[in-house]
């Protein structure tokens, strides 16, 4: 089973950055947030393709603000929040029976934050593959295909779960069996339709 991480695993609001940020600099929240772009330059931090001081600079030459660094980075992983409840016995059970893999798009900020915040249930994975550290990020295919590679599996013979329609689309168009997740509650309803037995989710 290859699982993504935020909304699946975890709660995040990226609308927590947008208010940091704004609290420090002086600027509106709700502008920072119309001006932040989430295309070449982000895509390639969670790439991994260029370094935190760049991705800093750049964004804030976007948004029109000068912070510090550990200010800028401590807006940037304030979107974290609770586990899903549930999420730790939902992966304890599953462990038992199928390899568990995530794969999830970050960057070399957020790495700094949410292993060590959410460190009790990524125990839980056989391995955890993060965009910036594999050169590739969701939905592109080698995302995928560093997944089923080190799994030495075919598509079919894997579950992927993730709550971006995009992502799960991409996943679906190499044959790997996919669940767009709205809640905990659906995601469970879903994988029991597929035949997985679960004792201790309601």
């Amino acid at each position: 089973m290859i699982f993504d991480c935020g909304g699946v695993i975890f709660h995040f609001s990226s609308d927590r950055i947008f208010k940091h940020w704004a609290l420090v600099s002086g600027k509106d929240a709700i502008e920072l947030k119309k001006k932040f772009d989430f295309g070449e330059t982000y895509q390639k931090f969670e790439r991994g393709e260029i370094s935190p001081s760049v991705f800093r600079k750049k964004t804030m030459n976007k948004l029109e603000f000068k912070i510090s660094d550990e200010e800028f980075d401590n807006g940037w992983n304030s979107m974290y929040m609770e586990l899903v409840p549930g999420i730790v016995g939902l992966l304890r059970e599953l462990r038992s029976t199928y390899r568990l893999v995530a794969l999830t798009n970050t960057n070399a900020i957020h790495a700094e934050r949410w292993p060590i915040l959410f460190s009790s249930v990524l125990e839980y994975f056989e391995k955890v593959f993060s965009s910036h550290v594999i050169g590739a990020r969701k939905p592109e295919k080698r995302a995928y295909e560093t997944v089923l590679n080190y799994l030495g599996v075919n598509p079919q013979s894997t579950i992927f779960f993730d709550d971006n329609p995009e992502f799960v689309r991409a996943a679906e168009t190499m044959d790997i069996s996919s669940v767009r997740v709205t809640s905990f509650k659906q995601m469970a309803n879903e994988m029991r339709e597929r035949g997985v037995r679960l004792e201790c989710v309601v």
